[in-house]
């Protein structure tokens, strides 16, 4: 029968804590840069969205203008 050496036990049970902690932290930086790529490509979105919605606002007034305009000459 093979004795029971606390000693080695508890070693091994912490190297494979480590492993797998390590495993887990290897997880998570992944997941961070990604998560990091995909909120810079979200602010570009965004930022690319308040141009467009600037350029659809002065449009939308230059049509008003024109509109009132006619109105007004006719």
């Amino acid at each position: 029968m093979t004795e029971f050496n606390e000693l080695e036990s508890t070693n091994q049970y912490l190297v494979n804590a480590l492993i797998l902690a390590r495993k887990t932290n290897e997880v998570l930086t992944e997941n961070n840069r990604r998560m990091e790529r995909l909120l810079i490509k979200a602010i570009k979105d965004l930022q690319d969205a308040d141009r467009l919605m600037g350029e659809l606002k002065n449009s939308v007034d230059n049509l008003t203008n024109l509109v009132t305009a006619k109105a007004v000459k006719s």
